[in-house]
């Protein structure tokens, strides 16, 4: 939330909003923005884990196929 946000939230939309309104518009926009942030790293950090998986699964496939090919060759 960038400070202009901040500002927004705190300036009446109104001649009938008070301070209160105001503030708790704030909080709302806060707890909003806050949910959203957390949501993004959720996804990144499972799309991290999933690119980790698919490494590591590709490098095991890897050493099996170098294993099969040890095998072979030693018979």
């Amino acid at each position: 939330m960038t400070p202009a946000d901040v500002a927004e939230n705190l300036m009446p939309k109104s001649i009938t909003e008070d301070f209160e309104t105001c503030l708790n518009n704030l909080i709302q926009s806060l707890e909003i923005a806050k949910k959203t942030a957390e949501e993004e790293v959720k996804k990144k950090v499972e799309e991290e884990e999933a690119k980790l998986k698919i490494k590591k699964e590709k490098q095991e496939f890897i050493q099996e196929e170098e294993n099969v090919k040890t095998n072979e060759n030693s018979k």
